[in-house]
């Protein structure tokens, strides 16, 4: 019987988004226009490099032999695989899925255990200086700088997660790279197509959440006029669009806080990154909101250190509402970090 129900409820969802899809059709193209868009213009040549790189260098056998290195700081500090600590700083220069797909191939080769991707994968996550320097600063703010700040913040809060999370796993049972069993290196000219291949079909993932979720967004632009709620709803979807409209009409901090929350879209291409390791998404998405607390806060502090005019409003206050207080944004985002934080922790247990 529960099987027939939830059959049931599917389909009519299925039908229920093709309807959507046929009476929004123009928010639906619109928005979908702006993915590929985004796709080719940002993503595509600010993270294939680095994917391609990363894997190249986990094949290779690099990651793990700069592990050797790092295993004792490493260990000592995130509770980690020395391993990972290069794929940390691929994850800082190149963006979002960067690292969970070098914990992924590290997995793989079976140089960490799958509890060490999991706790990599909850805070190794942050734009690249692509999109937050030259595509958020310069482009949208009309100062690098600005965008510098917000990079450094986010950096600064992705450390702090790190330790955080350190806390949630414990010690892992972390052994030296060199007495890691693992498989011969392959040739380069073999590890270089496959690294390319695996990019490739990563990138392909990446490229169709944002075109889908692009899409979405112009269906609810279509659909809500509340121009408050449509800026809500971007945050928590899609990255790109939400600093492009908080640039218009946001703050410095907002702007900051999107970027270290991502928006499910990112957080999709983080899970499809994963591939097969298993990931409490509560705990995730708790991560993801802290995260972005953070980067809003660090971000605060150091413009209140060193003002500069910016292409936004006043940091102290939007469209009337304070920052951390009294809007509809920040409400949610406090509901949803109790939520988060009782599922996570009965998960945990």
């Amino acid at each position: 019987m529960a099987t027939k129900k939830s059959a049931a409820l599917k389909a009519a969802a299925a039908a229920g988004v093709c309807a959507l899809l046929t009476v929004c059709s123009q928010g639906s193209r619109d928005g979908a226009e702006q993915g590929i868009k985004l796709c080719l213009g940002v993503l595509a040549p600010s993270l294939f490099p680095f994917m391609a790189v990363t894997q190249l260098f986990a094949r290779c056998g690099i990651f793990t032999r700069a592990g050797r290195l790092l295993h004792r700081p490493a260990k000592r500090i995130f509770g980690l695989n020395g391993a990972l600590v290069p794929v940390l700083i691929m994850s800082l220069i190149g963006g979002y899925p960067v690292g969970a797909a070098g914990a992924a191939a590290l997995y793989s080769q079976g140089i960490i255990s799958e509890k060490e991707a999991r706790h990599a994968a909850l805070f190794m996550v942050c734009a690249g200086p692509g999109f937050v320097i030259s595509f958020t600063g310069a482009t949208l703010l009309n100062s690098a700088e600005t965008g510098a700040i917000i990079l450094a913040s986010q950096a600064l809060s992705v450390i702090i997660t790190g330790l955080f999370a350190r806390l949630i796993f414990g010690k892992n049972d972390v052994q030296e790279p060199a007495m890691t069993a693992q498989p011969p290196s392959p040739s380069f000219y073999r590890a270089l197509v496959e690294s390319v291949a695996a990019a490739a079909r990563g990138m392909l993932m990446i490229c169709a959440f944002a075109v889908l979720f692009s899409s979405v967004t112009g269906i609810l632009g279509q659909l809500i006029k509340n121009e408050a709620v449509q800026t809500a709803c971007a945050v928590a979807l899609e990255v790109s669009g939400a600093v492009s409209r908080l640039a218009k009409n946001g703050t410095v901090e907002q702007i900051a806080f999107a970027i270290g929350f991502g928006g499910l879209c990112v957080h999709c291409q983080i899970f499809a990154a994963l591939g097969d390791i298993g990931i409490s998404k509560p705990l995730f998405f708790l991560f993801r909101i802290i995260q972005g607390l953070l980067t809003a806060l660090l971000t605060h502090f150091v413009l209140k250190l060193l003002p500069r005019e910016t292409a936004v409003f006043s940091t102290s206050q939007v469209s009337g509402a304070a920052l951390f207080g009294g809007s509809l944004l920040s409400g949610a985002l406090l509901i949803g970090v109790i939520i988060c934080f009782l599922i996570s922790v009965k998960q945990i247990r």
